[in-house]
């Protein structure tokens, strides 16, 4: 099971994924993705502390939002990953395409 929502603070959104992100989960995340894009942030942060698992039908939508968001000129962000999803991000070698921070630096840098 899967809980996404997102939070507007201007000019930047916070997409939260909670649970297990795999291929049941893809569309909604994707529809949820397009209700954001339609608000023309400037910003996306992908908080990932609650994703408790993730599997390579995820990841991949995960590159597709990067791939949209970079012809949209959204800058895409992801933070607070838990030791868990961040092993996935190191072993996977996403850290060379994804943007990623801690809690702290994003809310500092993006959510002042």
């Amino acid at each position: 099971m899967i809980a996404i929502t997102f939070e507007e603070h201007g000019d930047v959104i916070v997409f939260n994924i909670a649970g297990e992100f795999f291929i049941e989960s893809v569309e909604f995340a994707e529809k949820t993705w397009n209700q954001i894009v339609q608000k023309n942030p400037r910003v996306v942060g992908i908080n990932c502390r609650e994703i408790k698992f993730i599997d390579s039908s995820a990841i991949g939508v995960l590159v597709k939002f990067l791939n949209n968001s970079s012809k949209l000129n959204i800058q895409l962000i992801f933070f607070d990953l838990n030791d868990t999803i961040l092993n996935v991000f190191k072993t996977a070698k996403l850290g060379n395409f994804f943007t990623i921070l801690d809690k702290e630096q994003f809310q500092y840098q993006y959510l002042k």
